[in-house]
């Protein structure tokens, strides 16, 4: 930083606040600037005489404006109070004419009604007479009817009188009469109850033979009935079902094929379009050995021990002290290139934390990229890439974050990886993993507790994702004396050597995982990068153990690894990128054509599949129409026979129910008529005197039926005078009601007249009160015009004038809404008021700073950008004693 940066002025160390005093109508002078011998006229009392002068001028024509206003609103308010008493003395004859309209209405609806109750009263009156004379007539008829009747019967009963000797019967005759009428009466209901008990038998067996032949035509029209066969139909039903299985499996196939074969392209067609960038950009990255490094690993190769993978001080002491020599030196020897077409390339992490796959594929690659070269050297064979070995890695790293493991803290989480290696039914998941520090951006954040580092995994691009790797195979080969190398034996193939266990390590997978808000080492959002590895079944290594009779999980064809599309090889980068180009493009003409095929067999078998669903779904149905058809025919027969049943039933019950009722009837006929007759019997007379009660009672009789006919006609008289008169005062009301009627509408038009009128009148009030508020309002603004006019006239004129005779300084300033009029080393400034003056001391300043840019975490060696961010982080771990250094661990 340039030195003239980190200085502050002397000025400004020297006080770092300026106050600045005001003092209102009082004048401050510095060094008594104006002297006590100078002119009265000074430019100051020629200001303040013209804002004086101003001042008066404004406030008279304010209180001429005032008077003005004043006036015209008094006018207006004489006006309005006119008209004002005006309307009120016209509502006043509104309102007297409506009330005698209404009292003329209303007593011309009481004469009119008044002569119509006249009328109808004798109208009243003439019907009662008529109907008083009909009665009259009618009653002097039904006496004397009344009267014959009575002289009719006193005539009969004296004849019967007269021939009493004929109508007297004794005791023993009347007895001998009622025995013989009990006697035919007994032999009547016998026959009746034989007659009965014949037709109520003759009912029910015709009932029984009914319902005998309905349970037969029932029995008869479901035997017609088709029954489907069920065991047919279920075979035809599980051959259906076979049948959409073997499509489904089939059609599951093509699918999985096809999707496998679409990732191959994908990944072939990203591996092309890489290729074509960095052909653009010829921009490559590689690990630079030193001399001696290869034949170090081989000699490792040569004399391991058998199933030994590490390289310790104690076991290989003088190979363990080369390779530490060699690390130094080749951790100087190298450096990350940026690589300007990936950093166009934006990378973003998925929810939990993980990389997408496609970014797998990249990352891979470009481990690859970096690893088969020394691998090669060394005499092992190179990685290889499937859409197995990506699925893993993309496995392992969502099982991490499923488990919330903190591989910082707590190394490798061995459950996941078991369960990754159960699902793809393999031996094991290797793998060899290293803490971030190059692929996410790192900041330091004070007051964040005891992990002040915080990672930031946003708007990364794929630039940063090929720095963050190249870091982590640098620790895993240079850096990995401490842990006896157990990274570098992994990752560079040589534990294979010398060995009979099923190690992982033929095809490779590169993925990345952070836990967010995961603290671990001083920092936060602490994550890293897994190197897992699989076994290949077409390996060296896994073909001699199966030749030797071992058991490996990772050849067993029917393992899922195995199967076809994820055993697909995608593409590795090499240096010769137009060679590269050539070969991608070629494999990517392949794939498309596979694809094309497999899309077509995909494209058939699903044809296959839902023409087997369709005709499952056509034989289930037809099978369920049928089944349902029988079951309606079926119900159908159920009820149309229940129901004839059901009919025969109950016409037999109402048959036999009439029988009853008939026979009872009968019964209680001849008993009836038995007990006539014998009262009959019983009530002849046995001598005149008997006779003469029973013709006595004949003739009462009579005369009652005849009063009885004379009071229905009083009733009926009396009950037609009711109507009359109600009818008079039904017609009444109903007139009535007419002139009230239209006394109310004549009474509502005139109070709506009279309404409108005062409506009238109240309207003009208020447009002659608007107007006159207008014209006021309108005169008002006119006024504040005027008067802001000539305000603004007197403040340009006082403008001038200050311009005029204040002096100009040569640093014209403005300081606090005060105008500045002296400006060099001491400032003198006048209000707006031009009466008050204040002095501001000189303050200069020169200070330039730098922002430091963000930088990431332990950065490599000879980033220059990235200089800063090593002189900070030293700082920072020098200070609170924390261990940056990225934590590995072996296998």
């Amino acid at each position: 930083m340039n030195r003239k940066n980190t200085i502050l002025k002397s000025t400004l160390l020297a006080t770092s606040v300026v106050t600045i005093s005001a003092v209102t109508n009082v004048t401050v002078h510095a060094d008594d600037m104006a002297s006590k011998t100078q002119s009265q006229n000074t430019p100051e009392k020629q200001i303040a005489k013209k804002q004086d002068n101003n001042n008066q001028q404004l406030s008279a024509l304010k209180q001429q404006q005032s008077n003005s206003e004043n006036e015209a609103a008094k006018q207006n308010a004489d006006k309005l109070t006119e008209l004002q008493e005006n309307n009120a003395e016209k509502i006043k004859i509104l309102d007297q004419q409506l009330q005698n309209q209404k009292q003329v209405t209303q007593q011309t609806a009481n004469d009119q009604l008044a002569a119509k109750t006249n009328t109808v009263r004798q109208s009243e009156q003439a019907q009662a007479v008529a109907e008083n004379d009909a009665y009259q007539s009618q009653v002097t008829a039904q006496t004397k009817a009344n009267d014959q009747a009575i002289a009719n019967q006193q005539q009969a009963n004296d004849q019967e009188l007269a021939d009493a000797t004929k109508h007297i019967v004794t005791p023993e005759q009347k007895q001998s009469q009622i025995d013989s009428a009990t006697k035919d009466t007994q032999q009547a209901l016998d026959q009746a109850k034989s007659d009965h008990d014949a037709t109520a038998n003759k009912l029910n067996d015709q009932l029984t033979n009914d319902l005998k032949q309905n349970a037969q035509q029932e029995q008869a029209a479901k035997n017609n009935l088709k029954q489907p066969n069920q065991a047919d139909n279920q075979k035809q039903l599980d051959d259906a079902q076979n049948a959409v299985n073997n499509a489904q499996g089939k059609a599951n196939d093509a699918q999985n094929a096809l999707t496998n074969a679409k990732n191959t392209l994908s990944a072939n067609q990203s591996a092309l379009t890489q290729a074509q960038d960095a052909q653009k950009d010829h921009v490559v990255n590689t690990i630079n050995l030193p001399a001696g490094y290869i034949d170090a690993w081989k000699e490792y190769v040569n004399t391991k021990e058998k199933n030994d993978w590490l390289v310790t001080e104690s076991t290989y002491p003088d190979l363990f002290k080369k390779l530490e020599t060699l690390d130094k030196e080749a951790l100087k020897n190298n450096v990350y290139h940026t690589d300007l077409a990936a950093a166009k390339v934006p990378v973003t992490l998925n929810a939990n934390g993980t990389l997408s796959r496609d970014d797998i594929i990249k990352a891979t690659r470009f481990a690859v990229s970096l690893l088969n070269p020394i691998r090669e050297a060394i005499g092992v064979t190179p990685y290889k890439i499937t859409n197995a070995s990506i699925d893993v890695a993309q496995d392992v790293a969502n099982e991490y974050r499923k488990d919330n493991w903190n591989t910082w803290e707590h190394a490798h989480d061995n459950d996941a990886l078991d369960h990754v290696a159960n699902k793809w039914n393999i031996d094991l998941v290797g793998e060899s993993w290293t803490g971030d520090v190059a692929f996410g951006q790192v900041k330091w954040t004070p007051n964040n507790g005891d992990t002040g580092f915080v990672h930031n995994y946003n708007n990364l691009t794929l630039n940063d994702l090929y720095q963050g790797i190249y870091s982590s195979i640098l620790s895993l080969l240079f850096k990995d004396a401490d842990q006896g190398y157990g990274h570098a034996t992994d990752i560079l193939g040589v534990r294979a050597a010398n060995s009979d266990l099923p190690l992982a390590g033929d095809n490779l997978g590169v993925s990345f995982e952070y836990g967010k808000g995961m603290k671990a080492g001083g920092q936060t959002n602490v994550g890293g990068f897994h190197f897992n590895s699989i076994s290949d079944a077409s390996s060296k290594n896994v073909q001699r153990l199966v030749k030797e009779g071992y058991v490996v999980d990772a050849a067993d064809p029917n393992s899922k690894v195995n199967q076809a599309g994820y055993r697909d090889e995608i593409a590795i980068p090499d240096q010769d990128l137009q060679k590269q180009i050539i070969e991608l493009q070629a494999k990517v003409n392949e794939n498309q054509s596979q694809v094309d095929q497999l899309t077509k067999t995909a494209n058939t078998a699903s044809q296959t599949l839902n023409d087997a669903k369709t005709k499952l779904a056509n034989l289930q149905k037809s099978i369920t129409d049928a089944e349902n058809n029988y079951q309606q025919q079926l119900a159908a027969i159920n009820t149309k026979y229940s129901n004839q049943a059901t009919k025969l039933k109950a016409d037999h019950d109402a048959k036999i129910k009439a029988e009853n009722d008939a026979y009872q009837a009968k019964v209680n006929q001849l008993n009836s008529d038995l007990q006539t007759k014998i009262n009959a019997i019983k009530a002849q007379p046995e001598n005149t005197d008997q006779l003469k009660a029973q013709l006595d009672q004949r003739l009462a009789q009579v005369k009652q039926d005849g009063q009885h006919k004379l009071d229905q006609l009083k009733q009926a008289h009396e009950t037609r005078l009711q109507k009359i008169h109600q009818d008079a005062e039904d017609t009444l009301a109903a007139y009535k009601a007419n002139l009230d009627k239209d006394a109310q509408a004549k009474i509502a038009k005139a109070q709506a007249d009279h309404d409108a009128s005062v409506k009238v009148l109240n309207d003009n009030y208020t447009q002659l009160k608007n107007q006159l508020d207008a014209q006021q309002a309108k005169l008002v603004s006119d006024d504040e015009a005027q008067y802001n006019a000539l305000a603004t006239k007197f403040n340009s004129e006082l403008a001038a004038l200050k311009d005029r005779v204040l002096p100009k300084p040569a640093d014209h300033q403005t300081a606090q809404n005060k105008q500045v009029v002296a400006g060099n080393t001491d400032t003198v400034a006048l209000d707006n008021s031009g009466k008050t003056t204040v002095v501001l001391p000189r303050v200069t300043s020169d200070i330039n700073g730098e922002k430091p840019e963000s930088v990431k975490f332990l950065p490599q060696t000879g980033n220059e950008k990235n200089s800063f961010a090593i002189i900070a982080l030293g700082a920072f771990t020098a200070m609170f004693g924390m261990n940056l250094v990225s934590r590995k661990r072996k296998f």
